[in-house]
């Protein structure tokens, strides 16, 4: 069986301000997430902003589409 993805804007708001924002896909409103155990997430940074440290306990892929992208990780 085939599945067809299609984009769709973000349906939640997890944050809002002046340096960005992070929104989510539901898998309520995607069932295809839910189906293959996954979670999607947009993180929006204005320039010269930053996104603060944090840990989390699954793996992440990021994508940049515009500008550049720094990262620091500790083994």
């Amino acid at each position: 069986m085939e599945k067809k993805m299609v984009v769709e804007k973000a349906d939640q708001t997890v944050f809002e301000g002046d340096s960005g924002g992070y929104y989510v896909w539901s898998n309520s409103k995607i069932p295809l997430l839910s189906e293959l155990k996954l979670g999607a997430g947009k993180l929006l940074l204005h320039p010269l902003a930053f996104a603060l440290p944090h840990y989390i306990d699954s793996n992440k892929i990021c994508f940049v589409l515009e500008g550049t992208f720094t990262s620091c990780t500790h083994e």
